[in-house]
C-alpha cells in the first residue's frame, strides 16, 4: 500500500511542477550580528527564542542547556544531567510551544523535559512508544525518537524508523503527533537513505542508518510554522511542499555537480577529526533497551562520491531548516576553496527567492521573531551564538 501511494504522489508531482528556469534572486549577506555571546559553547545543537527575547541553547557535546540573555551577556544553566525530575541524559532539540513553554528532547531518555518561559524546569512528557516485538524491535522503538520539528500549534513532527520485522523500508513516513489527544497522523513520505542496515545476533542488535558514501544524494525535510512539510530532493533539486498530505512541487533548480577532489576529501576528514560525530549505541537486555551516546572514535576511512549533491541530506543532516513564517532554508554544498556558507531560501510555493551568505565558519541553528541565530566557530572550534535580523 505504501509503495502504491508513493508512486501516485510522484505522478501527481510530475503534473504539478515542471522544470522551470532559474528566476532572478536577491543575494544578501548577514553581515554584522546584532549580538553575540561572550562565553563559548562546544557544540550548539539547538536554540529556542523565548517570548522575553532570551534564548535557550542546548549543547549536545557538553550535555548542558543554558538560558542566554544576549542583552546583558548572562548565561544561566537550566536543569542538569541525570534521569530524574528537571534532568536530562542527552539534550538535543528545543521545541517552542504556543504557551511560551519549551520541550527539550532528551534523546537517550526517550522523553521531553518541559522548560517554562522563565527558564525553570517543569514536568516530564513521555514520547509515544510503539510495540517493540520482533527481530527489529529495538530499532522500531528508537524510530519514534527521531523528532524533527514543531509547528505554531505545538504539534510535533517525527520521522518513522527505517526498520521493521520484515526488513528495511524504501520510504519513511513523516508523522504528526498531537500530544493533547495522543493522535498520530502520517502527513508525508521521504525516500530512505542508502546504506541503511540492521542485524541481530542473540542479545546483540546493531543498526546503521545511511552509511553510504560521503556525499551520496539523500533527501531531507523540515516543518514550517504553519505545519507544512518542506521535502527537499537532490535530483532533481527542488522543494516539494506538503499541506494536508497533498504535495505541490516547486520549480526544478539548475545545478552543476561539484567534483570531489583530494582537497574536499582532506577537508572532510579534518572536520571529522576535529568534530567527531556522536555514536548512539543500543543494548537490549532483561531490563529493557538502554541507549548511550558518545563521540565516535576509530572510524574507518570513508568512501566518497565522485561529485557532491546540491545539499547534504540523510541522517543527522541540518541542511534543511523551516522558518516560523513558512519559508525553508537549504545549506548548499561547496568546494573546499569556498569558505562562505550559502543558503538557498525558498518561499511557500517552492520558488527560490534569495541566496543568503554567512560569514566564514558559521551555520544557521534556528530562527526567532524576525531573527536568525547562527553558531560561529573560532580557530579552537569553540562556538559562539550570534543573533542577526532576518534578511
Amino acid at each position: 500500500m505504501r509503495q502504491l501511494r508513493i508512486g501516485r504522489l510522484f505522478g501527481t508531482l510530475a503534473v504539478l511542477a515542471a522544470t522551470a528556469p532559474l528566476a532572478a534572486q536577491q543575494k544578501v549577506a548577514l553581515g554584522k550580528p546584532l549580538a553575540e555571546t561572550e562565553e563559548s559553547f562546544t557544540q550548539i545543537s539547538s536554540v529556542r527564542e523565548l517570548p522575553s527575547g532570551k534564548v535557550l541553547v542546548s549543547d549536545s557535546r557538553d550535555k548542558i542547556v543554558q538560558l542566554v540573555d544576549l542583552t546583558t551577556g548572562t548565561m544561566t544553566k537550566v536543569g542538569r544531567e541525570g534521569q530524574g525530575p528537571g534532568e536530562y541524559s542527552f539534550p538535543r532539540a528545543l521545541f517552542g510551544l504556543p504557551s511560551g513553554e519549551t520541550l527539550l528532547h532528551d534523546m537517550l531518555g526517550r522523553r521531553f523535559l518541559t522548560i517554562l518561559p522563565d527558564g525553570k524546569t517543569g514536568p516530564i512528557v513521555d514520547m509515544p512508544r510503539p510495540a517493540t516485538g520482533g527481530p527489529a524491535g529495538p530499532a522500531v522503538a528508537i524510530g519514534l525518537n527521531d523528532v524533527r520539528g514543531v509547528d505554531g500549534r505545538g504539534r510535533m513532527y517525527l520521522q518513522s524508523s527505517p526498520f521493521s520485522a520484515s526488513g528495511t523500508a524504501d520510504s519513511l513516513a513523516i508523522l504528526r503527533w498531537e500530544r493533547i489527544n495522543s493522535k498520530m497522523d502520517t502527513v508525508a513520505y521521504v525516500k530512505a537513505p542508502s546504506g541503511t542496515t540492521a542485524s541481530r545476533s542473540g542479545g546483540n542488535f546493531s543498526m546503521r542508518i545511511g552509511g553510504g558514501k560521503v556525499w551520496s544524494p539523500a533527501e531531507a525535510w523540515d516543518v514550517s510554522g504553519d505545519g507544512r512539510i518542506a521535502r527537499v530532493t537532490p535530483s532533481p533539486y527542488r522543494v516539494i511542499w506538503y499541506a494536508d498530505g497533498k504535495p505541490t512541487g516547486g520549480p526544478v533548480q539548475p545545478y552543476t555537480p561539484i567534483r570531489v577532489t583530494k582537497a574536499e576529501k582532506d577537508a572532510y576528514l579534518e572536520n571529522r577529526r576535529r568534530n567527531p560525530p556522536m555514536a548512539i549505541r543500543m543494548t537490549a537486555g532483561g531490563s529493557g533497551t538502554r541507549t548511550e551516546a558518545s563521540a565516535a572514535t576509530g572510524l574507518p576511512d570513508p568512501e566518497f562520491e565522485e561529485t557532491m549533491p546540491p545539499f547534504t541530506g540523510g541522517p543527522g543532516s541540518a541542511s534543511v531548516l523551516g522558518t516560523p513564517d513558512g519559508q525553508v532554508w537549504v545549506l548548499r554544498t561547496r568546494p573546499a576553496t569556498d569558505k562562505i556558507p550559502s543558503y538557498d531560501v525558498f518561499d511557500r510555493t517552492g520558488a527560490l527567492i534569495k541566496k543568503v551568505n554567512l560569514n566564514p565558519n558559521s551555520r544557521v541553528v534556528g530562527f526567532g521573531k524576525g531573527t536568525v541565530y547562527v553558531a560561529r566557530s573560532d580557530e579552537d572550534d569553540l562556538q559562539y551564538l550570534q543573533r542577526f535580523a532576518m534578511p
